[in-house]
Parts: structure tokens; sequence; C-alpha cells
């Protein structure tokens, strides 16, 4: 019996060096995984994303002094929230220039009242919409008259290039009589239409409503209820290879719609619009079958 004890008494150092050894080692492996770099996210491929916007916009994208507004402003904001990546300052681009940036990857992201199209998709994937508008009118002071289209007969009509506008209005040449004049951005157009140089310009509503209520003073406004060309769906432009990516903003992008949020937004951003169309919701709220139709895909689903 003595000797079981002082084998027992003897077995008993080991034990302790046993555990001295362990605790020196979990000493060591917490020591390295403190000094171990973090792993920086990516999203689109990228540790810091830019995004590609309008500054001519007022209600959907607009600069001024350095400070941005209107709907897609509103929308990265929202994206920065959702996705924990750093993003740098937004890159101004014009319409023609949208898809020309993320093929050339100037930008990783395009948020610019940017029509979903079948052509479109081909090159670059979309997530969207998130608004959807009709392509109307915006007249001067001088024309008062003007309440359907056939009142524009042999007027000059303003659009920019780049926009799926330009296709819209130049089949209204043969039916109306009137002479489509194609200029380089809004602002020009916006500029004619002040000096009298055009008697309308004409894109889509959810923008003419933007520069209705800048230009208030001026006398611009909206032609009620006279539309042209199919339904236009905003969507936010991607360059593609990045599935997973799209999808997630994809999934977001469907929850924020259906939130008063999304309400929120638009009524802050486009209150001209919301005062002349009391049921704008059912309108330009896009249905999540819309979306999933237009999102991370070459082509729209049926």
């Amino acid at each position: 019996m003595a000797s079981i004890r002082d084998s027992s008494r003897r077995a008993r150092p080991r034990t302790v060096r046993l555990a001295g050894g362990l605790a020196a080692l979990g000493l060591l492996l917490t020591s390295a995984a403190c000094s171990a770099p973090a792993v920086e996210r990516e999203f689109l491929g990228v540790r810091r994303v830019t995004v590609a916007m309008h500054n001519d916009l007022p209600g959907l994208s607009y600069s001024s002094n350095y400070d941005r507004s209107g709907l897609d402003f509103i929308m990265l904001q929202h994206i920065e929230e959702e996705i924990e990546v750093p993003f740098s300052e937004p890159v101004d681009v014009s319409s023609g220039d949208r898809i020309t940036q993320l093929l050339q990857g100037k930008a990783d992201m395009t948020i610019a009242s940017f029509s979903i199209t079948a052509e479109r998709m081909e090159e670059i994937d979309f997530v969207g919409p998130y608004l959807k508008t009709r392509q109307g009118f915006l007249v001067g002071p001088g024309s008062a008259e003007v309440e359907r289209l056939r009142d524009l007969r042999g007027s000059r009509i303003c659009t920019w290039q780049g926009t799926t506008s330009v296709e819209a209005l130049g089949g209204i040449r043969e039916s109306s009589g009137s002479d489509p004049v194609v200029l380089t951005d809004a602002s020009d157009c916006i500029d004619q239409l002040v000096e009298g140089q055009v008697q309308a310009v004409s894109t889509d509503q959810a923008i003419l409503y933007g520069f209705a209520r800048q230009y208030e003073k001026e006398g611009l406004r909206v032609v009620p209820d006279v539309t042209i060309g199919a339904p236009q769906h905003y969507g936010i432009g991607l360059p593609k290879g990045h599935t997973e990516d799209c999808r997630r903003l994809a999934s977001w992008l469907m929850r924020h719609v259906g939130t008063s949020g999304w309400i929120r937004d638009v009524e802050t951003s486009l209150p001209a619009l919301i005062k002349a169309d009391p049921g704008w919701i059912s309108s330009h709220k896009p249905s999540a079958a819309e979306i999933e139709a237009r999102s991370c895909r070459n082509s729209i689903s049926p």
C-alpha cells in the first residue's frame, strides 16, 4: 500500500507540468491571434467601393457646394449601412457614361436614375427597380395651354444623350410633328427651356418633377397625365461577375421597398411628384416580383 501512495505522489509533478505547458501554449495561441492582422472585407471584388452618380438632377441626385441630395443619394446611404465595407466619395457620371465607367473599372456601382433595359442587362448587372416612372413633359411659363400631347405639335422638345428618352422622343416626330432636340446633358435642356429656345423637355417624370420644384419661380411645370413610351424601372448598376454580392443587395432592396422607410425616402426627395399624384405609391412602387425579374440576370425574367 505504501508503494502505491508513493507512486501517486510521484505522478503529481507530471500533471502540474502538463497543465503548465497547456497554459503556456494557450497564451502563445492567444498572443498569435491578437497579433494577426484583421481580414479586410470585400464587396464586388474591392475593399473600398466607388459609386458613380449624377450631380445635376434635383430630387434624384444633385450636388451643390459639395453636398449631395436626392433619392439616389439616400439609396447610397442605405447601402453603405447595409454593406460593411468602406465607400469612397461618389464620382460624377453623365448618362452616356454610366455603363462605360462600370466596364472600365472607374466605378464599382452606379446609382444614377439608371433605367433597366434588356440591352443594358447584356453588358452589366442590375439590382432593382427601386423606383418606377414614366416619360413625360416639362414646359415653360408660356405654355399654360399645353394639356395634351397634341398641344406640343410643331414644338422643339429637348432631351439629352445616353438616355432611354431619346428613343421614345424620336417616335413622336411623325405622330405630333414635334422636333426633338438632343443635347449633352440635363442642364443644357433646362437652360434652353428657361430661355425659350425649346418649348418642352421630355424625360422621366420623376426627374421632371425635381426640376419643376427647383425652377418653380421660373414657371416650369410638368404636364399632368401626359406620358409616352414604356414604364421606366430604375436600378443599381453593377459589373457582371459578382452574383453573390448582387443577390445580397437584391434581397436587401426587396425588404427595403416593402417598408415605410422607402415611402419616406420618396416623399422627402420628390415632394412635387407626391403633390401632383396622390396615388403615387401604386404607380411608382416596385413589387418584389419586378425586382426579382430584373436583378442579377442577363435578361428580364417573364
